[in-house]
């Protein structure tokens, strides 16, 4: 059993008062078999009361209502988790073109189409120069993951600042350049012009084994794959998300792990800044 320590803070500072707001944060990790939660405490500068609620895929969001005028906004999640040690490789039970054939039945299709189907952050365009890896039932599902893992991790560089939350997949392809929700969507959206269901998952990474992109929210990917569920891949940096990823949310694409939606009545612009320490204890 590994622990982890983990604060998230934002700050977000107006130019001009803002006059009432209402923020929806989606950044409290998630307890499942792989992860549990010890203990939890968060803080909002400006509203002592919160509620709490689940989104449309069931996780839970901590929504803040200001009535009052504010000029500054902070909040600072602090939380334990406990991860048990798993062996991130898996081996399906099923022979290759077997796994091919059930994920091409209509059944499984349907059962998962949320997963399969393309939203305008993972839209693929028409014409791009790039071959990516085809999977045709050669592979094993698990192994083909692998190997579209690495290609992207290789065919991308990790760029700070190059893109924003609603840079489409074509200019990423075009650049060659991103940050963890980019490659995220572009593995989501080759699985899904495979028929492999894959969702966008968003969550903390221990900043003390050196991966990249640790200083802030990560970004993954989970497969479905036949007889072994859903399965965590990290092509940022190039590896299986395991013992040290943190999972907040899920969700189609990035849109639907956003960690901070707010809807305030103010003019002018914001300075915000965001930070993330995660501690294996």
């Amino acid at each position: 059993m590994q622990e982890f320590d983990i604060e998230y803070f934002i700050e977000n500072k107006y130019e001009q008062p803002v006059r009432k707001a209402n923020f929806q944060l989606l950044v409290i990790p998630v307890s499942n078999p792989q992860q549990k939660v010890v203990d939890l405490k968060f803080y909002c500068s400006e509203n002592k009361e919160s509620h709490l609620s689940k989104n449309i895929f069931g996780f839970e969001t901590i929504t803040y209502y200001i009535a009052k005028p504010f000029s500054e906004f902070r909040f600072k999640l602090s939380a334990k988790i406990q991860k048990p040690e798993i062996n991130p490789f898996h081996v399906s039970p099923l022979m290759p073109v077997d796994e091919f054939e059930y994920i091409h039945t209509p059944d499984f299709q349907i059962d998962n189409h949320l997963f399969l189907s393309s939203t305008p952050l993972t839209q693929m365009p028409a014409l791009v120069n790039c071959s990516f890896p085809v999977y045709s039932g050669e592979l094993q599902l698990f192994d083909y993951l692998l190997e579209l893992k690495s290609y992207l991790h290789n065919l991308l560089e990790y760029s700070p600042e190059s893109t924003d939350v609603n840079t489409p997949i074509e200019e990423v392809l075009k650049i060659r350049k991103g940050v963890c929700q980019d490659f995220a969507h572009v593995f989501i959206s080759v699985c899904r012009q495979n028929k492999i269901p894959a969702r966008y998952v968003s969550g903390y990474l221990n900043q003390g084994a050196g991966f990249t992109g640790a200083s802030q929210l990560h970004a993954w990917v989970e497969a479905l794959i036949p007889e072994l569920g859903w399965v965590g891949f990290d092509a940022t940096n190039n590896l299986l998300a395991y013992q040290h990823y943190i999972k907040i949310a899920h969700g189609t694409d990035y849109r639907d792990c956003s960690p901070i939606i707010g809807v305030l009545e103010s003019t002018g612009n914001q300075k915000s800044i965001h930070s993330v320490t995660v501690t294996n204890q």
